[in-house]
């Protein structure tokens, strides 16, 4: 009876994991061919905190494709119910399809993106679809500053490995988050960026990205 107990709170703990990390950490606009962003940056969650880096570069005309990868650890709290450290990884593409610099009202970009976390015993992967709008403000002295925000609409699996003689259990459900952030370039290859993650869990994401050719 008492095992039976410790495995029903070990299920509900299951949907309490769910979350994304890492973030959009980029404006509408793609890069072109033949131009590269590379940065590195810190999460902050509630009940975890993350390091980790980001290779971005301009694929085809209008789109471009980002990597991402990291480590995560765990430090309590509603989400996250023990004290371990884990791995990020994660990728994205996004096709922009309104430039305001053509006139537009704003720029506008659709893409698809992919996240896995693994942390001890438990991981959580998925998939889904992004919608980013921001628009360019310029500044003094050449420096730009870019509101973004991110809708990201997914599917989301989680898994818990109970142990022995329970063996694994895997929930699957739909999710919805939403990213606002900003870029401010501060010189031609140097943006300070940073943003808000309202998901399952709140969190503050933020650093630096050089961008090169």
């Amino acid at each position: 009876k008492i095992a039976g107990l410790l495995v029903l709170g070990l299920l509900l703990l299951v949907p309490s994991i769910q979350a994304q990390f890492l973030g959009q950490l980029s404006t509408a606009r793609t890069l072109p061919i033949g131009k590269y962003d590379l940065g590195g940056y810190f999460g902050v969650y509630d009940g975890a905190f993350a390091f980790f880096g980001q290779f971005r570069g301009g694929a085809a005309d209008h789109l471009d494709l980002g990597m991402k990868l990291g480590v995560i650890s765990e430090s309590g709290g509603p989400h996250f119910p023990g004290d371990n450290t884990g791995v990020l990884l994660g990728g994205d593409l996004k096709y922009q399809i309104l430039n305001a610099r053509s006139k537009d009202p704003f720029d506008l970009s659709i893409g698809i993106g992919l996240e896995f976390s693994a942390v001890t015993d438990f991981n959580i992967f998925s998939f889904g679809a992004n919608f980013i709008g921001s628009y360019d403000f310029d500044l003094s002295e050449g420096s730009v500053i870019s509101p973004y925000a991110r809708l990201n609409l997914r599917g989301q699996r989680e898994h818990w490995d109970l142990g022995f003689p329970w063996g694994g259990v895997s929930d699957t459900d739909f999710k919805v988050g939403l990213n606002p952030g900003a870029s401010l370039k501060v010189s031609n290859n140097l943006q300070i960026i940073g943003e808000f993650q309202f998901d399952d869990n709140f969190g503050f994401i933020g650093g630096l990205t050089y961008s090169f050719y």
